[in-house]
């Protein structure tokens, strides 16, 4: 009689049923998928607050940007603003150095006085040897130089290339008080040296020179009229 064991393997049931360490293995593998997974949505989380945080940065980094963009701007127009409040100070406080009225010393031709030598043209006639009738001007038909303070008005001014102010006045001149048309010629002068008090005569520019008062200008004519006096004198004697 053929021996039989007691009891007969399964193999089935031996491939099937886990040994205890598969079971430890597939374990193993279940806790590192769910530290894999843990680990992985950590990132996500930690990526998530980290754009979160960036976000509010930038929406900062943008309102600090328009922020400064506007202040900038404000300072800007304030400093065109200072600009301009400079500019009309210095240009008011040129034009109140300068004046926009000033006076020169004007000359003006005065006849002399009338002799009785002369008829009403101031002319002396006489015959010559052949007998004809002639005259010539006398000596009373001759005008000497007069000053007078004439007022004057600021038409231009302009910085020079040392930014020094230039300033032109229009002086406004008759032709002469004995013509029958009176007529204005308008010209205009630059205004090369401004009297200051204390300023001798004599040492002023003939050309050029103004006066911000009528009164130091009429002082002015009048030592210039002396003067002329005086060198006609001289010329006579």
């Amino acid at each position: 009689m053929p021996y039989e064991p007691d009891h007969m393997y399964d193999y089935d049931d031996f491939y099937d049923e886990p040994s205890e360490f598969d079971q430890k293995m597939e374990e193993l593998k279940e806790s590192l998928m769910d530290s894999v997974k843990q680990d992985h949505k950590d990132e996500v989380a930690r990526l998530r607050k980290e754009n979160a945080e960036l976000q509010e940065v930038k929406r900062t980094l943008k309102t600090l940007q328009s922020t400064y963009e506007m202040k900038e701007r404000e300072l800007n127009r304030e400093i065109k603003e200072a600009e301009s409040k400079v500019r009309h100070l210095r240009l008011s406080t040129l034009l109140e150095s300068f004046g926009v009225t000033l006076f020169s010393a004007d000359m003006d031709f005065v006849k002399l006085p009338k002799c009785d030598k002369c008829d009403e043209k101031r002319r002396i006639h006489y015959k010559t040897p052949l007998g004809r009738e002639s005259y010539e001007r006398c000596t009373c038909d001759e005008s000497v130089v007069y000053y007078k303070p004439r007022e004057n008005t600021l038409t231009e001014f302009k910085f020079g290339r040392n930014r020094e102010m230039l300033a032109w006045y229009k002086v406004s001149k008759s032709k002469s008080d004995s013509e029958d048309d009176y007529a204005e010629i308008a010209s205009t002068t630059m205004l090369k040296q401004l009297y200051q008090e204390g300023m001798k005569f004599e040492d002023l520019q003939k050309h050029g020179v103004f006066f911000k008062k009528e009164e130091e200008c009429q002082a002015y004519c009048d030592w210039l009229n002396e003067k002329r006096d005086k060198e006609t004198e001289e010329a006579k004697s």
